[in-house]
């Protein structure tokens, strides 16, 4: 025995530690080489086009979803590589329509085939109707929720709309006429949050009322980067503490606060169940989101005031319907062909969602071909509403492709656009619940400070494509406007 651990300890001595190190980084590097050429070579998604890091590593994708520009990077890799493109070892992205359409319509016994990955959404324990994987859980939970999305439902709390509707631009009235404007960044973010929480809580964040970021918009963008690393370090585990280093210290000390602050408005919120002015949307258990409407009211006067004859046409189709303010309420500019056509392109030009709705093939044909199950499937959206493909004049502001033939600006120069290419809200058992009172809302905002203001921008001239960004959330740029009155009311709202 002794002769035994003699040898042993012989042997063990003939290493040092530096070969020791030598040979597992040897070991490490022959292990993702074998790796690589597998993925390269022999893996089932071996035959897609795409980045040839991107074939064997998931960098790629984490640094294109970390930059800020990844609905620009993806849209680069369909135009160079097709319309099927590999952009992680286990992970394609497609561009046609008719991709989206069998993977977020593909339904068995009225639950989706492609599930939900369950890295899109923050790692908080409760997924919510966006994040959750489970296609069982989700339909309960987009059952409960349905109510609140009703167009009768909006109509109730339509006085609680109007009430900040209203508010906005009596503030536009008193500063919209400053030599340098009014930043509508801001104040489209204060309208959209004030409302928001008004329709959640019953709360007045008093944001407009106070010309200041509440604590809640304050801290949110700067938690942008966090939201998009977070989706990241569910797909690179080793990397998860790291996603803590992109939160800025402001929000470490803010989120005591922050914590307290929700914790209070739900309490108050049940304290105050019967006595409440309005129905509120924490009656059907909801946290109604914000920032698309703050979104598209911004990005809707960009895209006007950089079209002349857009805005003119707007502006003519709105004032010449209504005599007076007091006139302008849901029901009434839902008959705008050309306002409508101008919030569609809008939601064309500018879409809301950037991670691409990642989901897990279940086994099934896409676009004609099969796809392995466990292979994560994302579209583009984002893509194939700005591409030529499916739309003439693509990267272009024009309102006149959603008119009807007969109406005076109808084009027939956009009669082959593809509209189904057009989907905003997606499609299926996860299409956004709430598209039909975002439409309206958009609507109604728009039209009312349209009917009221000449608008003219006296900021530096915008470009989409160079001055947004996109995180976890979408990212504006400073846009001040100046807004003259054009002519009086003769009835409130």
């Amino acid at each position: 025995m002794a002769l035994w651990s003699d040898t042993w300890g012989q042997l063990l001595g003939i290493f040092t530690s530096t070969q020791v190190l030598t040979a597992t980084i040897t070991l490490i590097g022959a292990y993702y080489l074998a790796h690589a050429i597998y993925c390269i070579n022999f893996h089932p998604l071996s035959k897609y086009p795409g980045p040839k890091l991107a074939a064997f590593s998931n960098v790629w994708w984490a640094y294109s979803s970390t930059s800020g520009r990844y609905p620009w990077i993806i849209a680069s890799v369909l135009r160079r590589y097709g319309d099927v493109v590999r952009i992680a070892p286990n992970e394609l992205v497609f561009l046609t329509p008719r991709a989206a359409k069998d993977i977020y319509l593909a339904q068995e016994k009225n639950l989706e085939l492609f599930v939900q990955v369950g890295y899109d959404a923050l790692d908080t324990g409760d997924n919510g109707i966006s994040g959750e994987p489970d296609p069982i859980k989700h339909r309960e939970i987009a059952k409960k929720l349905a109510p609140a999305f009703s167009t009768r439902n909006l109509k109730a709390k339509e006085a609680t709309v109007n009430k900040h509707f209203d508010f906005f631009i009596k503030k536009m009235k008193s500063l919209g006429t400053d030599k340098k404007g009014v930043d509508m960044r801001s104040w489209s973010d204060w309208l959209a949050l004030d409302l928001s929480m008004d329709m959640t809580y019953g709360r007045d964040m008093g944001q407009m009322r106070d010309m200041k970021d509440s604590i809640l918009l304050n801290t949110t963008p700067k938690l942008n980067l966090f939201a998009a690393v977070s989706q990241l370090t569910r797909k690179l585990r080793l990397f998860t503490v790291l996603q803590y280093l992109t939160i800025p210290p402001s929000v470490w000390l803010a989120l005591p606060k922050l914590i307290k602050l929700n914790s209070e408005d739900v309490r108050e919120r049940i304290e105050r169940r019967d006595q409440i002015e309005h129905l509120d949307y924490f009656e059907q258990v909801l946290l109604a989101s914000w920032q698309p409407l703050a979104n598209q009211f911004c990005s809707l006067i960009i895209f006007l005031l950089k079209e002349p004859d857009a805005y003119t046409a707007l502006v003519e189709e709105i004032r010449g319907v209504f005599v007076e303010y007091g006139a302008i309420d849901m029901e009434a500019v839902a008959s705008l062909k050309y306002l409508n056509g101008c919030v569609q392109e809008s939601l064309r030009l500018h879409q809301e969602t950037t991670d691409g709705l990642p989901r897990v093939s279940p086994g099934a044909v896409v676009d004609g071909e099969y796809i392995p199950q466990g292979v994560i499937c994302r579209t583009s959206l984002f893509t194939y509403s700005r591409s030529e493909r499916y739309f003439h004049d693509a990267k272009s502001f024009r309102p006149q492709r959603w008119l009807c033939e007969g109406h005076p600006m109808y084009d027939s120069k956009f009669s082959g656009d593809d509209k189904s290419a057009h989907m905003p809200f997606i499609m299926g058992p996860r299409q956004c619940p709430g598209r039909e009172v975002a439409r309206i809302m958009f609507r109604l905002v728009i039209a009312k400070t349209i009917w009221l203001f000449d608008m003219e921008q006296t900021s530096k001239r915008l470009e989409f494509e160079r001055d947004f960004t996109a995180y976890g959330m979408w990212m504006k740029p400073e846009f001040r406007v100046r807004l003259s009155r054009a002519r009086g009311e003769s009835k409130q709202a």
